[in-house]
C-alpha cells in the first residue's frame, strides 16, 4: 500500500513538474517586425523577426523580466528612449544591441555564433 502512494504521489509530481509548464505555454506569434517604440526617432529600418526561428530558446532568455507577452519597451524594462542612451540597463537600444549580454540579440547571435551581427544584415534598407 505504502509502495503505490508513493508511486503514485511521484507520478502526480512528475506530471505537474513537466505538463503544467506546457499547458501555461504562450504561443507565440510566429513572424512579426521589431521597430523603435512611438516616441523614438527610428535610425534603421524595422528588423523582421520570426518566433518560430528562435523556437527552441527558452522565452526567458529574451523576456527576462515579465511575462513573454511584455515588450521591450514596457514601462519598467528597456523604456528609455534617448538615442545617445546606449549604456543603461533601461536603454531600448541597448536590449537589442549590447554584444556583452547574452540576453540581446546581438550579444546572443556573438556567443552562439549564428545569426545577423551587422546592421544591414537585420535592417535590410528601406524598400529593398
Amino acid at each position: 500500500m505504502r509502495k503505490a502512494l508513493v508511486s503514485c504521489l511521484m507520478c502526480a509530481s512528475l506530471v505537474g513538474f513537466v505538463g503544467l509548464p506546457m499547458v501555461h505555454a504562450v504561443d507565440a506569434p510566429a513572424d512579426g517586425e521589431i521597430k523603435a517604440p512611438e516616441g523614438m526617432p527610428a535610425t534603421q529600418s524595422p528588423v523582421k523577426f520570426s518566433h518560430k526561428g528562435h523556437a527552441k530558446i527558452d522565452c526567458k532568455a529574451c523576456h527576462h523580466k515579465g511575462e513573454a507577452t511584455q515588450k521591450c519597451s514596457s514601462a519598467g524594462c528597456h523604456d528609455s528612449l534617448d538615442p545617445k542612451d546606449k549604456t543603461s540597463d533601461k536603454s531600448f537600444y541597448r536590449a537589442f544591441h549590447d554584444m556583452k549580454s547574452e540576453k540581446s540579440c546581438m550579444g546572443c547571435h556573438k556567443k552562439e555564433a549564428k545569426g545577423p551581427t551587422k546592421c544591414p544584415e537585420c535592417h535590410p534598407k528601406k524598400g529593398a
